[in-house]
């Protein structure tokens, strides 16, 4: 009982780290010192970013084996910093099980809530990069309100379990809406230069370097899942921001 109590341990804190954006050599290296930390012997994992088998065996040699399906991850580095403690702390105090499962369940039952820093980070990034990219003052400004509605939609309704790639697109259209009724109301001047520094808010960067990690590191099939789910939310951020284009033409 102990010993499948551990390993049902390390599986669901493996499975909280993927769901956090946490590369899968990471993940699979955690479920094995976890499992040696509560006294196994030899532990085989495989996974991918939607699924998890490890199979462990014991000092008698007896073998546990769990799975765990993964419906849905995001990039959640504030969580994983909190997992990746959690980890340090069953490897080098190995306490009682029920108490690092008490805390795994304290960590996951947080809500992402509304930050006014994380919102203020968002406007300015938004705000640089327009500027960056040869925008006026005015087109970095006008990228500020256009970001606070991106955070706002991150915070409180993608959490609500919406499909990724139809949230990224309603949040690009909407972003392209807005940009060009800037311009066509005269409160900026270049509508791209808009666009352009809050898409830098959507594109998922950290999820490419981490696909093209994973290829490094031995990981391909889940290193090309994720090229792959990277590539197709790049689309749907093109033709998110498509639609307002086409429909407001000549507006």
């Amino acid at each position: 009982m102990r010993a499948a109590a551990a390993l049902s341990l390390a599986m669901d804190l493996g499975k909280s780290m993927v769901k956090c954006g946490a590369e899968m050599n990471r993940v699979e290296e955690t479920i094995i010192r976890v499992c040696y930390a509560y006294g196994m012997k030899r532990v085989e994992v495989f996974s991918i970013i939607s699924m998890m088998t490890v199979t462990a065996f014991d000092a008698d040699g007896n073998d546990y084996t769990q799975s765990r399906r993964i419906y849905a991850y995001s990039n959640n580095l504030g969580r994983l910093e909190q997992l990746n403690a959690l980890s340090r702390e069953i490897c080098f105090e190995h306490p009682d099980i029920a108490t690092a499962q008490s805390e795994l369940e304290k960590i996951n039952s947080e809500e992402k809530r509304f930050r006014l820093s994380a919102c203020f980070g968002n406007a300015l990034a938004a705000a640089a990069f327009a500027i960056f990219f040869g925008g006026s003052w005015r087109d970095s400004l006008a990228t500020i309100p256009i970001a606070v509605m991106i955070y706002l939609m991150n915070s409180f309704i993608k959490t609500k379990g919406m499909n990724r790639l139809f949230f990224t697109a309603v949040c690009s259209a909407l972003s392209g809406f807005f940009a060009l009724l800037f311009v066509h109301f005269g409160l900026a001047d270049n509508a791209d230069m808009i666009m352009i520094g809050d898409i830098m808010l959507i594109i998922p960067g950290l999820m490419l370097i981490n696909s093209i990690r994973e290829m490094l590191c031995g990981d391909v099939m889940s290193g090309l899942m994720r090229f792959l789910e990277t590539m197709i939310i790049a689309l749907a951020i093109a033709c998110g921001f498509a639609v307002p284009i086409l429909l407001l033409k000549g507006v």
